[in-house]
């Protein structure tokens, strides 16, 4: 279970300690919190062998003042390029309602000492159902986590019930471009799946995820479902057209205040067959925001830390009307959970 709250991400800073010249010989990054601190969740550490030979060392995570996370180290063994998941235990914590946890992990070994700092969240749905209806005073018990790109917000909550999953993302923005208003429109582009599924990396294997897309049409808005977990990723590689993806099972409204779009949705849990409704369940939830006249595109996946190794062409859709930058996004499996009360 993961409690998503209100949220300044920073990236994550890495210091090294090592020979002139030499560079760091692994990579590291924390997850997000599958419990809040203060309910013993577990610290989840990714490490990554950056050199060619094979890695002996030990990991140390350290947490805000007053926290106690066991053991004190942890020893890790890796082969050359390997990379491995790392498991703390947060055994006394505190919740802060900025949802910002300062978190220091520390790899020595190979020679050197590799310092990662990085603000880490929790990120989960409380259970909750929510009216969507385009009006937002019933999302005050979610637990919002916000991150910033080129000085715009984006803020992602999200509720569950037995028959849906709920979200609202509230993107500020200087102005918002409806689906086919031009050649390219602003967008939320949503994938879900099953925390043990990866990416796959060759145009035949299929999708492994859902994916939707919510746009606004001038009305209360539309969805479109741009993949589900037996789509071919060589379908997703290329440009389609939107019209024919159109998915009315989507429940979701859209609404404009002032600088900042919202867009809310309520997704049936009968659609996403692999992702179990239950207290404490896990599970991958990423996204995606097309502001194209303005910031551009806005990657959760950088928010939470994901390495630039992870940047993957097949991770998302590609659709007419989008605008994707350069570089392509970061991949879509970022924890999410289900939680019973932020409380």
């Amino acid at each position: 279970m993961r409690i998503a709250v209100l949220v300044w991400l920073t990236l994550g800073t890495v210091l090294a300690t090592s020979p002139v010249g030499a560079a760091e010989p692994v990579a590291l990054r924390v997850g997000s919190f599958t419990l809040a601190p203060a309910h013993t969740p577990q610290a989840v550490v990714m490490v990554k062998n950056l050199t060619a030979a094979t890695y002996q060392g030990a990991l140390r995570v350290r947490g805000p003042a007053g926290w106690n996370i066991v053991p004190a180290e942890q020893p890790v063994s890796l082969a050359p390029g390997q990379s491995k998941r790392v498991v703390f235990t947060v055994q006394r914590g505190t919740i802060v309602e900025a949802n910002s946890y300062a978190m220091e992990v520390t790899a020595q070994g190979a020679g050197a000492s590799v310092v990662h700092r990085q603000d880490v969240v929790c990120a989960s749905a409380p259970y909750f159902r929510p009216e969507i209806d385009g009006k937002f005073g019933d999302w005050k018990d979610a637990i919002p986590a916000t991150f910033i790109t080129a000085g715009k917000k984006t803020t992602v909550s999200t509720y569950w019930n037995r028959r849906t999953f709920a979200m609202l993302v509230a993107v500020e923005e200087d102005q918002l471009v409806a689906w086919q208003q031009g050649a390219v429109c602003d967008a939320v582009q949503v994938a879900i799946s099953p925390d043990d599924t990866p990416t796959g990396n060759s145009p035949d294997q299929p999708a492994g995820r859902y994916e939707f897309l919510l746009v606004t049409d001038g009305g209360r808005g539309k969805c479109f479902q741009l993949a589900s977990p037996d789509t071919k990723l060589a379908e997703v590689a290329n440009d389609r057209e939107l019209a024919p993806l159109a998915f009315d099972k989507v429940e979701m409204a859209v609404a404009r205040q002032g600088t900042l779009t919202y867009y809310e949705c309520a997704i049936p849990f009968k659609t996403l067959a692999d992702i179990r409704p239950g207290e404490g369940r896990e599970f991958c939830l990423s996204i995606l925001v097309h502001d194209p006249d303005g910031t551009g595109l806005r990657d959760w996946g950088h928010a939470a830390g994901l390495w630039p190794s992870e940047r993957n062409r097949l991770a998302w859709s590609r659709w007419v009307g989008a605008k994707w930058g350069p570089e392509p996004p970061f991949d879509n499996k970022t924890p999410w959970g289900l939680c019973s009360s932020k409380y």
